[in-house]
């Protein structure tokens, strides 16, 4: 048994002609798919004409039957879901306002090893890799930079007295 696409309204005649001329291989190949099965062109032609299989080939045309011309565009990949939503990541950020000291690292600079421990330390996230701290840092416009080194002084004339950087 042979399937072929379901009767095309004009509208939908022209929405798929229009997504021929898609700059994108998928949809073009899947309109096509669409149009030459409309003129009763049996799915093994079509296969052979387009580089399917007879089975994408009947994919595509149930899609079709199912859902329309929305289902001929190329579909955006899944994915990964990201580990941190922005209030996770404004978690994180709010770490980096603190000294590290605060959390028992002998160290007054921040790093993503001892950033992500603290976050799971925290129960910011349940796990987190330190590239992952990196990447939301940078979505949160935030740049890994060099550390500088700041001189202090608990006299309350120190920046007075010139012995301090100004930023």
């Amino acid at each position: 048994m042979c399937i072929y696409v379901r009767a095309l309204t004009a509208e939908e005649g022209s929405e798929i002609d229009s997504l021929t001329r898609s700059s994108d291989t998928v949809t073009h190949r899947h309109a096509r798919t669409i149009l030459l099965s409309a003129q009763g062109i049996r799915a093994p032609k079509i296969a052979e004409t387009l580089g399917y299989t007879s089975r994408a080939v009947g994919k595509i045309i149930n899609a079709f039957n199912k859902k329309g011309v929305s289902s001929l565009p190329r579909g955006k990949a899944p994915g990964r879901p990201r580990i941190c939503d922005d209030r996770t990541r404004d978690a994180i950020v709010e770490l980096l306002h603190r000294p590290p000291s605060d959390f028992g690292i002998q160290s007054a600079l921040w790093t993503a090893p001892d950033l992500a421990v603290v976050a799971m330390d925290q129960g910011i996230v349940e796990t987190i890799s330190e590239d992952t701290i990196r990447k939301e840092l940078r979505r949160a416009r935030m740049r890994w930079q060099r550390a500088k080194r700041w001189s202090t002084s608990p006299d309350p004339d120190y920046e007075k007295k010139g012995g301090a950087y100004s930023v």
